[in-house]
C-alpha cells in the first residue's frame, strides 16, 4: 500500500490507535513492536509526535481519524491490521477494537463500498 501523507496531529492519532491495538490482547509481542516501529519510520513519526500520540486519549484519536480523508482512514485500517497480524495470533480483543474503530470512523462502510 502506498505511503499517504498525514499531518503531525493525524500521525499522533495513528500512533495512539496503534499502541491501543498492541495492548488490546494484554500481551506486548516483540513482533507487534517491530511492525509499530517500522510504521513510525515509514511515516516519519518524530519523537515529539510519538510522545503526543502516546499521551493522546484513544477517543480523541478516533475523533481525529473521523475527520481524515477516506483514503487516510483506509490506510489507518490497513496499518492496524499490520499490527494485528504481526504476532500471527487471532485475538478477540484485537478484532473487537478494530471493529469499534472501523464503525466509529466509517471505515467499515468505505471498505464495504470498495469491495
Amino acid at each position: 500500500m502506498a505511503i499517504i501523507d498525514f499531518n503531525e496531529t493525524q500521525k499522533a492519532a495513528v500512533v495512539s490507535l496503534l499502541i491501543e491495538m498492541i495492548n488490546a490482547d494484554k500481551v506486548v509481542d516483540p513482533s507487534e513492536c517491530a511492525v509499530f516501529n517500522k510504521i513510525c519510520v515509514e511515516y516519519g513519526v518524530c519523537d515529539e509526535t510519538f510522545n503526543l500520540g502516546r499521551a493522546l486519549d484513544s477517543m480523541v484519536a478516533i475523533d481525529i481519524m473521523k475527520r481524515m480523508s477516506d483514503i487516510q482512514k483506509i490506510v489507518v485500517a490497513h496499518l492496524l491490521t499490520r499490527v494485528i497480524d504481526a504476532d500471527a495470533r487471532d485475538d478477540d480483543n484485537e478484532i473487537k477494537l478494530f471493529n469499534v474503530i472501523c464503525r466509529a470512523t466509517g471505515v467499515d462502510v468505505l471498505i464495504d463500498a470498495k469491495e
